[in-house]
């Protein structure tokens, strides 16, 4: 969950994507868009506007709200306790195995405020890691990110079983924003889609990517998440997902999965919510913006 570094940024231009309920509800109401794309800047302005607009004691409204970015000082501190949350006590010892799917292991990160600048480079065709400060062999390796980081974890599920990377991103939310990854071994361009959640009329399916949103008030989703669907029911109503750095546990099924969250469709448009099935709460979880897609899907 933690800031991303990446060496590159190829990205297209950004777009500020944190909708709460009643912005969601504004966007819809201001006409009709692709139910597979971004909203247009002037939709995301209505959304804007009525959060801004809303009255006092509203609750959820805080949702909507991105304070400054932080100063100098206020990221040194940050960085400062990032490296000490990596001395523990960790959920589970960083770099242990923590589960498997399609062929891409998942690993620890001790905590999910842990952060250490090494970096992890992926060989495509067997799927090696190499950890280090910078590419050993750059004719071969493919970057992946920050080491056992979920982004991390969703490129080089990507180069495994797509054969696709993206570039860099600020921020795990940050992948809603892209326009764009990369076809290997030749890196040709290829769109991205996406599906907001809770108005998007294409399902979550294997391989997408699931995007939460940030929290700023809260160190441990302060920047969003990311997770890879690797496997969807829509008639039991759940979606399995792969992931680093969401609990550093050990998954749920340590051979396809690490977790399962619920899948709603009403009125043809897909929910995702980050909610065990069987389950009405979830403490701990986060909100979650939408799933993001190739649109060459092969």
């Amino acid at each position: 969950m933690m800031q991303q570094r990446p060496p590159q940024r190829l990205n297209g231009p950004g777009m500020t994507v944190m909708l709460t309920a009643l912005a969601l509800s504004a966007v819809l109401a201001s006409g009709p868009a692709s139910a597979d794309s971004t909203p247009t800047s002037r939709q995301v302005g209505l959304a804007a506007a009525a959060l801004v607009g809303l009255p006092p004691h509203t609750d959820g409204a805080d949702l909507g709200q991105r304070p400054p970015p932080p100063g100098p000082l206020e990221r040194l501190k940050r960085m400062r306790a990032a490296k000490q949350a990596c001395d523990g006590p960790c959920e589970t010892p960083f770099g242990a195995r923590i589960g498997i799917a399609d062929g891409v292991e998942a690993r620890s990160n001790c905590t999910s405020t842990c952060l250490r600048l090494d970096f992890s480079f992926v060989d495509p065709s067997s799927g090696e890691i190499r950890v280090a400060k910078k590419s050993p062999d750059p004719e071969r390796l493919e970057y992946a990110g920050v080491t056992y980081q979920c982004v991390e974890y969703a490129r080089r599920w990507w180069i495994r079983n797509l054969s696709l990377t993206f570039g860099d991103v600020p921020t795990a939310a940050d992948i809603f924003d892209l326009t764009q990854g990369l076809r290997l071994p030749g890196r040709e361009p290829v769109p991205l889609g996406r599906s907001l959640n809770g108005a998007g009329k294409r399902a979550p399916k294997r391989g997408d990517l699931v995007i939460y949103g940030p929290d700023p008030t809260d160190p441990e989703w302060r920047f969003g998440h990311v997770a890879v669907v690797v496997g969807v029911n829509p008639g039991q109503g759940w979606v399995e997902l792969a992931e680093e750095n969401y609990d550093n546990r050990r998954w749920r099924n340590p051979q396809a999965y690490a977790r399962r969250i619920r899948l709603f469709a009403v009125g043809g448009r897909y929910t995702l919510i980050d909610v065990e099935p069987g389950r009405t709460q979830s403490p701990d979880g986060g909100r979650i913006l939408g799933w993001v897609y190739p649109l060459d899907e092969r």
